[in-house]
Parts: structure tokens; C-alpha cells; sequence
């Protein structure tokens, strides 16, 4: 259960998400479908009520639940003055990986998303659609299981949408939930 003052944006949800699949929430404007997934990545506190991610409750174990996650936000923001490389690169040292590491992980998530001839191009000039794919690739630099993805075809035309659907299936099939 969640409040948002005399608002109740949520009350009495429960689903439970097996390892491996892939589900999307429906639903009108306002019916809580982001705030489900806020409480979930911790972002949000629930009020009533019991979450846990992979046997970890969210109140009481909020680092280990954050490890296993990956948030991509409806309204995500990059830093557009750098190139795919360096912004995926800074989430990576952000993780706390050597720069061996970083390069493996950043050739890793350019060649999952489709954007390896993409690396050296800077942010800003990119199409919403490819800003897409950086914002999804940076939500797989710490290897999360589990992806929340708030409205990720948000803006997309029909083509990016079907691209981002083989990623989400690829994902998937890695064990990517």
C-alpha cells in the first residue's frame, strides 16, 4: 500500500515475478503502474504492506535488493555531451570496476543493444530512439536480474519498438528477468 497524500495510488497489489520472464503492467495514467515499480526499485518506501526481490525485503536489506536491479526511468536523462563510450564508461567506474573491466562491460551492453558502431558518437546528436537503447545499455553495465523498465517504448516509432522488443527478448533468454 501507498499514499500520496489523501491520494492512494496503491492499495492491496500482490504478483509475484518467477526468474526468466518477462511481464509489462497495463493500465491507465495514474493507476500506480510506476509507482509499483519505484517501490520495488526502492526508490519509494511502501507505507503498508511487504516487497521483497529475490527473498530480500526492500526496507530491511535496501543494498542487496539495489544490486540485483536495474531501473530505467520514463523519463530518463543523459549526459548528452559525452559519447556512448564515456557515459557508459562512467557508470562503470560509478560500479567500481577497473578499467579492464569497464572496457569489457561497455563492448558487452554496446553489443547486446545493437550499438557498437554507435560508441564514439555523442549523445546529443543521437535519435530518441538510440538515446533509448544508451539509457537501456547503462541499466545492464552493473549486470542486474532483474530490469525495470518504466515505459520503455515511450516516444518510439514502430521499428525501435520491434528492435527493443529482440533486446527484451535476448535479455530473456540470457536469464535476465
Amino acid at each position: 500500500t501507498f499514499s500520496f497524500k489523501e491520494h492512494r495510488a496503491l492499495e492491496r497489489v500482490t504478483f509475484q515475478v518467477w526468474p526468466g520472464s518477462l511481464h509489462g503492467f497495463v493500465g491507465p495514467n495514474g493507476a500506480g503502474k510506476t509507482t509499483t515499480l519505484k517501490l520495488i526499485c526502492t526508490l519509494l518506501r511502501p507505507q503498508l504492506g511487504r516487497i521483497t526481490v529475490f527473498g530480500h525485503d526492500v526496507r530491511e536489506d535496501m543494498p542487496a535488493v539495489r544490486r540485483r536491479l536495474g531501473f530505467m526511468p520514463d523519463h530518463f536523462s543523459l549526459y548528452r555531451q559525452m559519447t556512448v563510450y564515456e557515459y557508459l564508461d562512467f557508470f562503470g567506474a560509478a560500479y567500481g570496476f577497473s578499467q579492464q573491466q569497464r572496457d569489457r562491460i561497455v563492448a558487452d551492453v554496446l553489443a547486446l543493444t545493437d550499438m557498437e558502431r554507435r560508441r564514439d558518437d555523442l549523445i546529443q546528436g543521437l535519435s530518441r530512439g538510440l538515446q533509448q537503447r544508451v539509457s537501456l545499455a547503462r541499466v545492464l553495465v552493473n549486470d542486474p536480474d532483474l530490469l525495470l523498465l518504466d515505459e520503455p517504448a515511450s516516444g518510439l516509432d514502430p521499428r525501435a519498438r520491434i528492435e527493443l522488443m529482440e533486446i527484451l527478448r535476448a535479455l530473456k533468454q540470457m536469464g535476465k528477468t
